[in-house]
């Protein structure tokens, strides 16, 4: 009669062992996940942010008519998002064919000390 009493005890622990084993990785699954999209959300603002640098590059070269390197700055007056551009070119002008801009853009959120970075290469 204890016999089974101690049986039962054990069974219990196991079980519950079991339980609290599959809830714990399915909690880190989760989390993990979780971790996952936010960078990639950070990762597209920065790809959008390297974009704006290009069209920041673009409208100084055709509008502005300069070709001074880089060209730098923020989005939308927002300090979280900023570019760089690097403008080369092989003619007179980067008005012309043969010319490249690089584009790196970051994205930094506030309160963090991480950031995501991309960069984007045109050529024309």
């Amino acid at each position: 009669m204890n016999l089974e009493k101690g049986v039962s005890i054990y069974l219990i622990v196991i079980i519950i062992s079991t339980l609290l084993a599959v809830s714990l990785n399915l909690a880190n699954l989760i989390i993990g996940g979780t971790k996952i999209i936010v960078h990639s959300a950070d990762s597209v603002k920065a790809f959008y942010a390297a974009d704006s640098g290009v069209e920041a590059a673009l409208y100084q070269a055709f509008v502005g008519h300069s070709c001074s390197t880089p060209v730098s700055g923020n989005v939308s007056g927002d300090s979280k998002y900023t570019y760089s551009v690097d403008i080369s070119y092989t003619g007179a002008s980067c008005e012309e064919t043969g010319t490249s801009m690089i584009s790196i853009g970051t994205y930094k959120p506030d309160g963090t000390n991480a950031s995501s970075t991309r960069r984007i290469s045109i050529g024309y």
